[in-house]
């Protein structure tokens, strides 16, 4: 039986603290904070939990040195979290996995589930390379010359039965893969992202549409704060915020480090929003398929 709430909260990550151990140190401290208070159902992860966000540092010979595959310390801790506090968490990694004698390198997500472990990873499709004079990134660098890029849209059962669905970052601004989603029935899009620059401008806008037009909430957690490197320094905007199927904001953070926040996502407003207008029901794929 599907409850009518689920309280999420989204964990808005600062700038990568010199190392893992202090990583996990503030990660630790600041869950253990908002599960005492607040006991929400899912807590979510802003993008490259574990590491600097890479993609800044164009074409690094180091590039591999945050990378982990699945058994490693990033999901391992994630796991912990869950059980000790009964609740789903997505976290996100940079992923390697080996391939016969090679190595693949994803951008990927995962999420938790208290009684059952991991119950399944994400690893994001769209993969930017803008050169401007606020943007510089080249994921394409380090996961496709280096890996794939991943090749599907899998939504997740939670054990409360709601189903969620994950966007990294750059995904969030390609209306076809919200689709992909929506029309697997999904009731929460997590959007885990590291952004930074113009894309600013319209990084709240950009998800009220796409909550609306696909009759869902969306739970965006972002990076914030000046996060220094050997390539130079990027400022991650925050704003973070929880999203209803109306476009209407149900929480949001501006520009704070290691920040969060708390709210509810209700299927009662899905239903209602697809009361007014069922997008979904409107679409015309026999036409769309001329032209793709």
């Amino acid at each position: 039986m599907k409850e009518d709430k689920m309280k999420v909260c989204g964990i808005q990550m600062g700038p990568f603290p010199k190392n893992r151990q202090n990583n996990w140190y503030k990660i630790n401290k600041l869950v253990e904070k908002i599960m005492t208070s607040y006991s929400p159902n899912l807590i979510a992860f802003s993008e490259l939990m574990s590491s600097p966000y890479i993609g800044g540092n164009i074409n690094s010979n180091n590039f591999n040195e945050y990378a982990e595959t699945m058994e490693g310390d990033t999901v391992s801790q994630c796991v912990d979290l869950s059980l000790t506090y009964d609740t789903h968490v997505v976290g996100t990694l940079f992923e390697k996995e080996y391939v016969g004698h090679g190595v693949n390198y994803y951008n990927s997500a995962f999420i938790c589930s208290p009684t059952k472990g991991v119950i399944g990873k994400y690893r994001k499709v769209h993969l930017p390379k803008v050169n401007s004079s606020d943007l510089v990134t080249d994921e394409k660098y380090y996961f496709e010359k280096f890996g794939k890029g991943g090749d599907e849209f899998p939504i997740f059962t939670l054990d409360n039965n709601y189903k969620v669905g994950i966007l990294i970052c750059f995904d969030r601004s390609f209306p076809e893969a919200w689709r992909c989603l929506s029309i697997q029935g999904v009731d929460l899009i997590i959007v885990p992202t590291a952004t930074f620059g113009f894309r600013k401008d319209l990084f709240i806008e950009e998800l009220k549409i796409r909550a609306m037009e696909n009759n869902i909430h969306v739970l965006a957690v972002n990076k914030s704060g000046e996060e220094r490197d050997r390539d130079g320094v990027r400022n991650h905007f925050g704003n973070s915020c929880i999203i209803d199927p109306f476009g209407k904001i149900i929480k949001e953070i501006k520009n704070q480090p290691w920040g969060y926040l708390i709210g509810d996502v209700d299927i009662r407003i899905n239903k209602t929003s697809k009361n007014k207008i069922d997008w979904l029901k409107e679409r015309k794929p026999h036409i769309y398929a001329k032209y793709t």
